[in-house]
């Protein structure tokens, strides 16, 4: 897996930050973790980018990780990148999102005996990870949107319900047609305005 040109840029320039943050991600883009080593590698030379463990305990009971635990984990390592935070943030990345042995056959009746549930099917480890590395693809090549499509549809239903009210529309009609169209409901609304 080639690295992007963004992570270079932020190794050349030192950006410690978001080298280390792109270093976590991949823990779950690249589930084998051979991209992390590549990073690792091309960032060996960059001064401070591992620091001394705070002393913060790292949880090594495996029946209470879950993905909340990961998540908290995936936050601390950017404030403490130490050798023994990302050490604990694979083996609970491992844990929670396994990756079976070429050849073998992962099922959805697979149990997790440490913790007594049903762990992730691989189609659904699949799913994330083919979305974690087309979002990676499009961050990288500028495509990338993230919640701008959210706040768009937002933006159309709050829209959509003040040109229902003008209009005496339903402002329930309006806020759907606002939320499904945004931009349409704008010529809607204007037109119907105009048709008093």
């Amino acid at each position: 897996m080639a690295l992007t040109k963004a992570f270079y840029d932020a190794v050349n320039s030192g950006s410690k930050r978001m080298v280390r943050i792109m270093m976590k991600d991949s823990l779950l883009v690249d589930l084998s973790f051979e991209q992390f080593k590549q990073m690792e590698a091309a960032a060996s030379g960059m001064k401070g980018l591992y620091e001394e463990h705070d002393g913060r305990s790292l949880n090594r009971d495996k029946s209470t990780w879950d993905d909340d635990y990961m998540n908290k984990i995936m936050v601390q390592v950017i404030t403490n990148f130490s050798h023994e935070r990302v050490e604990h943030l694979k083996e609970v990345v491992r844990y929670l999102r396994p990756v079976p042995e070429k050849g073998q056959a992962c099922s959805n009746a697979q149990t997790n005996k440490d913790i007594g549930r049903k762990s992730s099917s691989c189609l659904h480890q699949r799913r994330e990870s083919e979305y974690q590395e087309q979002k990676h693809r499009d961050i990288k090549e500028g495509n990338y949107r993230g919640t701008k499509y959210f706040a768009g549809a937002l933006v159309g239903a709050v829209a959509g319900g003040a040109i229902a009210a003008a209009a005496n529309l339903a402002v329930a009609g309006g806020v759907a047609v606002g939320a499904a169209a945004g931009v349409g409901v704008v010529y809607v609304g204007t037109n119907l305005i105009g048709e008093e």
